[in-house]
């Protein structure tokens, strides 16, 4: 107790934009030199399925750093895994900008995507930390619309760096990034579990901790629906180019819009859980969203299965893929909430497995449309509905085992962030 009361005494707590440099930079390092793919090919002489493969590394560290780093810092603390994954991140930009070959590109994707994942996983187990209740949710929300925001600005971001100019300029800028990501975390972002709160470490200790966790309904049904739902959303994402361009006769530019309208759609509603959770709760927010969502890719699967030829119109399936998408935007945030105060025994791991199993699902289902042999809206839609008809029907199965965060202990009163940078 002693110990726990003056590290509590000793510790600020962490402050916003420190959060959003390290929780929010993955989806900037993911999608900023997309456009540039066919030079990096040409660039380092490599064939095009190694540099796509630079894309796939990166996620695939993604999932690996968030699924390990979790139940580590349950066991060594957050700071220091934040602050080095910080510095990983940094170097291997840097090594990307310098690579001479495509492979080491790809390795160097790959431990990049690593040290993105740890910062995510440990960053929201800071949260968890530090918040109770509904004023944690909002946190996640705010932390969720920000990183939305990196399919909308990352392109665009990469379109204005590529003008001055080639792909490896793209990578300095993740290292000036990543320099910033160092700043925050290191004056910004203090210890926030004690020693007294940690758990022990060792392989057997982490499989342990996460059989633990997956054995608790109330944690382990949120990240099953998540599973299911990023299943279907990555579907959108990796056919959607595609099927819109190629089955409904969208411009490039045209595609683009649609993309981004869609994205500004998702933002929007992650915003408006920050500003309506504490007063609606996050169990109310996360059922409207899943009924949303649910609803608009059932709208886009009948409207696909009655039309000429399954080719409906293009504003039809605009609408619906906005819908579904504003539905994410509020989904993701309130279900992140449930799931971590579901675990937060284990805040560490919880982020782990409910960050780590959920990319993993959407990253094994991305080229799902291109394996029926034809990339067409009907398709898209079919491998979609499947899913968030699944996410909806188990999401309805476990309302029993639902909490809403606060409500399995007495409300805890904590600073919020405002008055923790004020002090």
């Amino acid at each position: 107790m002693l110990i726990s009361s003056l590290f509590a005494a000793r510790a600020r707590h962490p402050k916003l934009i420190a959060l959003l440099l390290v929780t929010g930079t993955s989806a900037l390092a993911t999608d900023t030199y997309i456009a540039a793919l066919p030079e990096v090919q040409t660039s380092l002489h490599t064939s095009s399925s190694v540099a796509q493969l630079t894309m796939t590394a990166f996620i695939a560290g993604m999932a690996a750093g968030q699924l390990v780093s979790g139940p580590v810092s349950d066991a060594r603390g957050r700071r220091r895994i934040i602050v080095g994954a910080c510095v990983v991140f940094t170097v291997m930009s840097m090594l990307c900008a310098i690579a001479p070959t495509g492979w080491l590109l790809v390795a160097a994707r790959a431990v990049q995507g690593i040290a993105a994942g740890t910062a995510v996983a440990c960053g929201r187990a800071v949260v968890t930390d530090r918040y109770r209740g509904r004023e944690a949710a909002a946190l996640f929300g705010t932390l969720a619309a920000i990183s939305l925001l990196g399919p909308v600005l990352a392109p665009a971001i990469g379109g204005v760096l590529l003008t001055f100019g080639d792909w490896r300029i793209v990578f300095w800028f993740l290292a000036l990034v990543g320099v910033a990501m160092i700043a925050g975390s290191t004056t910004a972002l203090p210890e926030t579990l004690p020693p007294d709160r940690r758990h022990p470490g060792g392989l057997t200790q982490l499989a342990k901790r996460s059989k633990e966790l997956l054995s608790d309904p109330r944690f382990a049904r949120p990240v099953f629906v998540q599973c299911l739902t990023t299943a279907g959303f990555f579907v959108y994402i990796g056919g959607s180019s595609f099927v819109l361009q190629e089955d409904l006769g969208l411009s490039r530019h045209e595609y683009t819009l649609l993309f981004t309208v869609n994205a500004v759609a998702m933002v929007s509603t992650s915003v408006l859980f920050r500003l309506l959770v504490k007063r609606l709760g996050a169990v109310v927010l996360r059922r409207t969203a899943i009924t949303l969502q649910t609803t608009a890719v059932l709208t886009l699967f009948l409207s696909a299965v009655l039309s000429t030829d399954h080719r409906p119109p293009l504003a039809v399936v605009w609408c619906a893929l906005a819908a579904m998408t504003a539905g994410l935007g509020m989904y993701l945030p309130s279900n992140a909430a449930i799931a971590q105060n579901a675990g937060r025994r284990l805040p560490g791991t919880a982020s782990a497995l409910g960050g780590g199993l959920p990319f993993l699902a959407g990253a094994l289902t991305t080229p799902l449309t291109g394996t029926f042999g034809s990339q067409t809206v009907l398709v898209m839609a079919s491998c979609m509905v499947v899913a968030f008809s699944l996410a909806a029907c188990l999401s309805i199965a476990s309302r029993r085992f639902t909490l809403e965060p606060g409500d399995e202990e007495p409300p805890t009163r904590t600073p919020t962030l405002a008055t923790a940078d004020s002090r």
